[in-house]
């Protein structure tokens, strides 16, 4: 099963962890098949939120919530289940100085559905 691994950090932390650190644990764990996907995220103040009601588009600089904590990056697992996905998180870097969210992933609802990751998507056969 996919788990998305968010990780938050506030300001005073967001250059605390050192990349080399990042690159060696995603290292180790795209050499175990786990890895999906990591990336590293620019800071808030970069972020453009999009939000559209009744047909407008409107844009706003930031974040649209107002947290202490900001997503930083994310890693997309594959975990036998979530016991094992919480081992992993509970070892990404940053975990010393934020925190890290896990959250199954789901299968859309639809009917021919095929994962857009492209391990998924290469394994499923065309229907």
């Amino acid at each position: 099963m996919k788990y998305l691994c968010l990780v938050y950090l506030d300001d005073a932390h967001w250059n605390a962890c050192p990349d080399r650190d990042c690159f060696e644990f995603a290292s180790e764990l795209a050499g175990s098949g786990r890895l999906l996907a990591a990336e590293p995220l620019h800071p808030a103040h970069s972020a453009t939120t999009v939000r559209v009601r009744n047909g407008k588009t409107a844009l706003f600089d930031g974040p649209f919530s107002e947290t202490k904590e900001l997503l930083a990056g994310f890693y997309l697992i594959e975990a036998t289940d979530l016991n094992e996905a919480l081992a992993i998180a509970a070892r990404i870097p940053p975990a010393k100085y934020g925190s890290i969210e896990v959250r199954p992933v789901r299968e859309l609802d639809v009917a021919g559905y095929r994962s857009f990751s492209s391990a998924q998507a290469a394994a499923q056969p065309e229907h």
